[in-house]
């Protein structure tokens, strides 16, 4: 196995610099996986084991930091996004764009029907969640019916409930016990 490249004068004194101000916990731990090498020269194997990576990624982080210097280490883009989205957020507002005046005059949108016109401009099938996480991302939100009747009046449910309790103990004896 060949030996490792030297880091440059100072590397130690400015990782350590750059640890006091990093932000994110994976800046952190890619900043002490290289300052542990520039500054005591363990191994990968032995960074791995204090750091909690992988001995591959403590070499692959090793050789990056050396090509590249601190862009490896601050400021990555983490892993999250959308990457496999089939249209672009503003072409997703365009496309709902057309149902803003119908939902202004108070008409009922129904997913369903959003879903066949979205599926008609894809030219491909999708699912009902993602029309609804569209929607979603959008500011929309899924209207649901009422937990209760409209018409319902304050109090009625405690008196129905009363009263078939009476009737229950009228009918069975004492206390809905059955005999």
């Amino acid at each position: 196995m060949r030996p490792p490249k030297a880091f440059p004068e100072g590397t130690a004194a400015h990782l350590e610099l750059l640890l006091k101000n990093a932000r994110r916990a994976d800046e952190r731990t890619r900043i002490q996986a290289v300052l542990m090498r520039a500054a005591f020269s363990l191994t990968p194997v032995q960074i791995a084991t204090a750091t909690g990576l992988s001995v591959n990624s403590v070499r692959i982080l090793h050789s990056r930091f050396l090509r590249e210097g601190d862009a490896c280490l601050i400021g990555r883009p983490g892993r999250g996004g959308r990457r496999h989205a089939l249209l672009s957020l503003e072409a997703q507002q365009d496309f709902l764009a057309r149902y803003q005046d119908d939902a202004a005059k108070g008409l009922v949108l129904s997913a369903p029907q959003i879903k066949h016109d979205y599926e008609r401009l894809l030219g491909q099938s999708v699912s009902l969640a993602s029309i609804y996480r569209m929607m979603e991302r959008i500011g929309w939100r899924k209207i649901t019916p009422r937990p209760y009747h409209p018409k319902k009046k304050p109090g009625s449910e405690q008196d129905f409930k009363k009263s078939m309790r009476k009737s229950l103990t009228r009918k069975t004896g004492a206390k809905g016990a059955r005999r």
